[in-house]
């Protein structure tokens, strides 16, 4: 018998949420609440220094970083910085991917031509390239790193927006809407968004735990969040110098919190998926 974890829907219908997405929504939730929390939850400022460097746990739940710093405070405010990048650029590059891809589903014509043109056009260049050249031109700051993540997450959330608007627009319900005089942005919030939220969220989830690893990569290679702050790919960087004395610990920390959040994404992201497709075969 699968595990499984029980919960109540909106109209008080038994809904099974089974065990490893049960676990992947607590991890998510965790983190989040240690990233908005940071500041009750540790003893001691990221940025103070507390002991040697490189000491073991101790006085400090995970030991000090290569300048003597709290690794585990910098860990939480690290986790801040990630899923303020992550979740900012994904929403921005969202709402504005979901609003063009939409709109071009229902339109069609020559603005969906020109979209589809776009879009091939832009995912043609390697992500990690357009992400290097934005931020490298730009200084790498907090603003730079969002806007240039959601930008580069736009033409991806178009394409599938476009994709699924287009299987729902056709349907009899949205051509009555049509017929009634609705005009576009009431056509597209009222009876397309709420009938393709569900894929909309497991893309959503998707995107960002792509850009947890992108902005991680990017700080790993410098070009990311700035010291003295960092985020998870920045703590990574700044202690690669530990392995050498044989401390891995404040290598392996962040690593390991990139690793375990994304796979807890997935989880979920999977979860909703087939949550989806369920549904969908069940309408059938």
């Amino acid at each position: 018998m699968t595990s499984s974890i029980q919960s109540t829907g909106t109209h008080g219908a038994g809904r099974n949420v089974p065990l490893l997405p049960a676990i992947g929504l607590t991890v998510v939730a965790l983190v989040v609440l240690g990233a908005i929390f940071a500041p009750l939850l540790v003893s001691n400022q990221p940025a103070d220094l507390v002991d040697s460097a490189y000491a073991p746990p101790g006085s400090t739940l995970l030991g000090t970083d290569v300048l003597g710093r709290d690794l585990f405070s910098r860990l939480l405010f690290g986790a801040r910085l990630t899923l303020l990048v992550a979740f900012g650029s994904t929403t921005i590059g969202f709402a504005l991917g979901c609003l063009w891809g939409l709109a071009a589903a229902e339109l069609g014509g020559w603005f969906d031509d020109l979209t589809d043109w776009i879009v091939n056009i832009v995912l043609a260049f390697p992500p990690l390239m357009l992400g290097l050249l934005l931020v490298s031109a730009l200084a790498p700051s907090l603003a730079i790193l969002i806007g240039a993540l959601a930008a580069i997450q736009l033409p991806r959330v178009v394409r599938v927006a476009r994709a699924i608007g287009q299987n729902v627009s056709s349907l009899q319900f949205v051509e009555v809407a049509r017929a009634r005089g609705e005009g576009l942005f009431s056509v597209l919030y009222r009876e397309i968004l709420p009938n393709i939220l569900r894929p909309l969220a497991a893309e959503y989830g998707l995107r960002v735990t792509y850009a947890t690893l992108f902005i991680s990569g990017l700080s790993f290679l410098g070009l990311g969040i700035q010291p003295p702050d960092a985020d998870w790919g920045g703590l990574v960087r700044e202690n690669m110098s530990a392995m050498q004395i044989g401390s891995m610990l404040p290598v392996l920390a962040p690593a390991c919190a990139i690793g375990v959040f994304a796979v807890a994404m997935n989880l979920v992201i999977d979860w909703i998926d087939e949550s989806t497709f369920e549904r969908q075969m069940s309408n059938d």
